[in-house]
Order: C-alpha cells, then sequence, then structure tokens
C-alpha cells in the first residue's frame, strides 16, 4: 500500500490546494493520501475560518481519502514545532512512505538546496546562536534574523563551495514563508530519522500574502480577507462572493462557503476579543510563573502597559508589535494565553514530539483498507470516539486531549453567539464519512 501524507490547514480549502493533492497522487503514484490538518485554532494565532469539521469535509470531497487532527497546541506553534509534529504524527502511523508539500522550488536545483537549508538547521553549528543575536539586537525580525544568521554561516562554510550565484539562491528561497515550512518538514524528517521521503510541489499561482483574487489560483490569505471585507450590502456582497468564489475554489466548497456567508459562520480574531480581554486581565490579576524568557517577559509587561487601552484583538496585536516580533508570533502567545496553553501543556507536548495521538476527523468509505492499516501499525493512540478511548491514554495525552476539547468549546461557543449554529460536543460529534 502506498500512503502518502500532507500537513495543511486548509482555511479555506481553494484550487491551490485541489493542485496540490492532484500533483501529489501524480508525483508519488499513491494509494491514499492522509491529510493532518490544523483544528478550529491555526498557526497564524487565529481562529480558523471554518470549524475543523466542515473544512475536513471540504478537503474529503476533493481528493484526500482521511483527515486526522493536528493537536491545538501543535497546530498553533511556532513553524519548527507545527512541522516538527505534523511529520512524526505521520512518521508514527506507520504507513505513511512520503510526505509531499508545496514550496515556491522551480528546479532540481532548487530542491536540492532545500534539503541543503534543512540539514544546516537540523544540526546547527554552534556559531549559528551568536550570529542570531546579533541579527536580533541589529532590529531583525526573528524570521529575517534566522535567515540572516544562516546565510552567513554558510557563506563561511569552506566545504560548501558557496559563491555568488548559489548564496543569491539560498536567499531567494528563505524569503518565501512556504519555504521556510518546507525547510522545517524537511529538518524534522532529519532531526528525527523518520522513514518518510519527501515531495515537493511547486507553488503556482498567487504568493503566500498575495491578496489578489482575479486568479483561479488566489490564496487562502486573499480568500479570507475578500470575505471579511465591509458586509453592509448583503445582497451585493453575496453575489461578489459567489464569482470570486467561482473562480477559487471548488464547486462543492464554494457552496459550502456561501452557506456560511449566510449564516455569519465565519469566524476571525476579533470574535474572541472580550474573552481575550477578561483572560489577560485575570492573569494580570492572578499572575503564575513565567517563562525566563527574555522576550516573553518584556511581550508580558507590554501587554500589562497597553492593556487598558484594549480595544480588540487585531489592533491590540498591531499596538504590542515591534521591530523583532511578528504579528503572527504575538497573536500567537496571545492565543496561548486565550486557552491556557502554559509551560506544564509544551512540556507534556515536547515529550511526545508535538503527536500525543491521531485523532481522526473523517475518512472516504473506500478508505476502508487504510483504516485497517492504521489500526495494525499505528505507535500512537488513534483515536475515533474520545469518549471511550480518552481513558486508555497517559495523564498527559489526557490533558492534552482535553485542551482539544476545550479549544473547541470555546471555538463553538463564539461561533453560535454569532450565526446562533450549536455544534455538538466534541464527545458527541461524529466523524465525516463520505
Amino acid at each position: 500500500m502506498n500512503v502518502t501524507g500532507i500537513i495543511a490547514e486548509y482555511n479555506p480549502f481553494h484550487n491551490g490546494h485541489a493542485f496540490h493533492i492532484e500533483e501529489t497522487r501524480k508525483n508519488t503514484d499513491a494509494d491514499y493520501c492522509i491529510a493532518v490538518i490544523s483544528g478550529d485554532f491555526v498557526q497564524r494565532g487565529a481562529p480558523a475560518l471554518l470549524n475543523k469539521y466542515d473544512r475536513a469535509k471540504m478537503a474529503l470531497e476533493n481528493g484526500i481519502d482521511l483527515i486526522i487532527e493536528l493537536p491545538v497546541i501543535t497546530a498553533t506553534s511556532s513553524a519548527e514545532n507545527f512541522a516538527q509534529g505534523g511529520v512524526c504524527l505521520l512518521n508514527a502511523l506507520g504507513v505513511v512512505s512520503q510526505i509531499s508539500f508545496g514550496a515556491e522550488a522551480n528546479t532540481a536545483s532548487d530542491v536540492d538546496l532545500l534539503g541543503r537549508l534543512a540539514d544546516f538547521f537540523a544540526f546547527e553549528p554552534p556559531i549559528f546562536q551568536e550570529y542570531l543575536d546579533q541579527a536580533l539586537k541589529s532590529g531583525c525580525s526573528f524570521p529575517a534574523a534566522r535567515a540572516k544568521a544562516a546565510l552567513t554561516c554558510l557563506q563561511q562554510a569552506k566545504h560548501h563551495s558557496m559563491d555568488s550565484q548559489t548564496l543569491a539562491q539560498f536567499e531567494q528561497l528563505l524569503a518565501s514563508p512556504n519555504n521556510i515550512l518546507a525547510i522545517e518538514y524537511m529538518k524534522a524528517i532529519r532531526r528525527h530519522n523518520c522513514k518518510l521521503t519527501p515531495s515537493v510541489v511547486t507553488r503556482t499561482g498567487a504568493g503566500y500574502h498575495d491578496a489578489d483574487t482575479d486568479t483561479a489560483l488566489a490564496s487562502a490569505s486573499a480568500l479570507r480577507k475578500f470575505i471579511f471585507q465591509d458586509t453592509s450590502d448583503q445582497k451585493n456582497n453575496f453575489d461578489t462572493l459567489n464569482q470570486m468564489l467561482t473562480r477559487t475554489v471548488p464547486d462543492s466548497v464554494r457552496e459550502l462557503l456561501l452557506t456560511a456567508y449566510e449564516s455569519h459562520a465565519f469566524l476571525q480574531e476579533d470574535d474572541f476579543s472580550d474573552l481575550l480581554y477578561y483572560e489577560l486581565q485575570r492573569q494580570l490579576l492572578h499572575p503564575t510563573a513565567s517563562d525566563a524568557d527574555t522576550t516573553r517577559s518584556d511581550l508580558t509587561q507590554r501587554i500589562a502597559n497597553k492593556l487598558e487601552s484594549f480595544t480588540c484583538w487585531s489592533e491590540f496585536v498591531s499596538d504590542l508589535k515591534t521591530k523583532n516580533q511578528t504579528y503572527t508570533a504575538i497573536s500567537r502567545y496571545l492565543l496561548h494565553a486565550l486557552l491556557g496553553i502554559d509551560g506544564e501543556l509544551l512540556n507534556a507536548a515536547k515529550t511526545y514530539y508535538y503527536a500525543p495521538y491521531a485523532r481522526i476527523l473523517g475518512f472516504r468509505k473506500d478508505a476502508s483498507p487504510l483504516l485497517k492499516e492504521l489500526q495494525a501499525h499505528s505507535q500512537i493512540p488513534l483515536l475515533r470516539k474520545i469518549v471511550k478511548e480518552r481513558q486508555n491514554l497517559t495523564p498527559e495525552q489526557q490533558k492534552l486531549l482535553d485542551l482539544d476539547v476545550y479549544a473547541a468549546n470555546l471555538y463553538n461557543r463564539i461561533l453560535f453567539k454569532k450565526s446562533g449554529i450549536q455544534r455538538k460536543n466534541e464527545y458527541r460529534e461524529p466523524l465525516i464519512i463520505l
């Protein structure tokens, strides 16, 4: 059985994702494709546009055979831990031989250089940290500082025989968010000796941050921005949205998104503003032992100083942003505060390499042979009915699963407040079976 894994958010699913799945099947000759997806909260420190079951359904209708949820503590972590969790989860299933991901890599040379960068980051030389600290002190954001420090190390390493052209290629590759994540996937494979062969699909169409929706291959961020634009004229906006979605997403996804639009079922950070404000106030009144990390301590102090002027989540993040800290990193920090993700939970996640179990969200009926193989070979618990299976987990796994349940309940409560849609409790929510 030839099984390929994909790590994704599908937030929302669009033509680019459909293209990636199609190319993945072609490149790997896969019998089955498993997607590990973020749940109700995503890596940029925000709620998903739609709940995880709707997004799982989108993927199952468009080429994926089985969907597994990435635990919320992993899905909302840094790129390194996000990639580590996804890769280790796929590897621990015991049946996945390849992992497919997109990258801005147009040639075999580019793919080779991504591999060389992955080797470098998997086993960073001691001098790297010194260069990283220097770049951070100069005012660079962490991603920019990391790239600068890596390029300096690579340029100085004699065995790399770095010429100016290769250096320029490295610099260009490190400038892309998708390439950074691709490098993290490859790094995790090397660092944890995973039995996964990388398969790179060249990204086409709009870039990661491109807001253009006048294309068949618009980015997920462009779709979200379009959806959350001014909605004062509901009828005209519905027609305009329909036209845009007709270009950018598969028909089944368009129907689901239009239904969600009419039901006011799309969520974003600012829908959680009041909950975040109350939680930050509570933590200021009842502080707990915090990390010794200087950056985090500085951020905590800025939060305390600026909380009085809090208006909403997005504006508060903008107020807290500095040269060294990105909007996304701060938003993730606030999301962790809201969800109660503390050092104890993070240590529990690290114990399992951010892959404590594999919770199945849905599958296609014709993938039953795949399910049998998973049950026979998985090295981590397979969860289908958590009301029965929770008791078989270790105390640490139970805490991480309880966090997933809490996050979903919080998401569903805000969804109900905004749309009137009431979803079942996580212990009673059925799997998506197509």
